[in-house]
């Protein structure tokens, strides 16, 4: 199956509205946050991510850095974080599916002030120790790594045929 991609930057009013569209349209979104910190009780959110459709992701820069200083961003003068805040507000009652959602979700709540803990459906960091116990490291990855969980999967569950070719020996 091919799938056309369709990524777009919110950076603009119209594009805002089409991730608000977006979240209100799908039942499973996947979320993911860019930070300034490993520390949710320090840091800041730079940036998220937003994807409810196969080939389609939305990313909205709040903060950019200039001349090596962290600024907020604005869309046609409103401030990012603002807007961010009302935006994630709208992922209560959605399905959400994360890559490290302890991370994300608790960072989330300590900028935000919003909780999505509830919410979560599924995270790829724990799920991947379901299909092999030993995680991504089973494959020699990285324990946090997306790709080599997203290999596993596909080797272990997505080709189930040459799998149990494969264990048979």
């Amino acid at each position: 199956m091919e799938v056309t991609k369709n990524y777009i930057t919110v950076n603009s009013r119209e594009t805002l509205q089409q991730l608000i569209l977006h979240i209100r349209q799908s039942e499973y979104i996947a979320y993911d946050i860019e930070t300034d910190s490993l520390n949710p009780r320090k840091g800041q959110i730079i940036g998220f991510s937003m994807c409810g459709e196969i080939g389609t992701s939305f990313y909205m820069p709040i903060m950019q850095y200039l001349n090596e200083e962290l600024i907020e961003v604005d869309i046609e003068g409103t401030g990012c974080h603002d807007l961010a805040k009302r935006t994630i507000a709208l992922l209560k009652g959605k399905k959400l599916i994360t890559h490290n959602g302890a991370f994300d979700l608790t960072f989330t709540k300590n900028f935000y002030g919003i909780d999505l803990l509830e919410y979560l459906h599924a995270d790829t960091i724990l799920l991947v120790h379901t299909v092999m116990e030993e995680g991504a490291f089973g494959i020699g990855g990285s324990p946090f790594g997306l790709k080599q969980i997203a290999q596993l999967v596909q080797t272990e569950i997505g080709d189930r045929k040459s799998t149990r070719l494969n264990s048979s020996h």
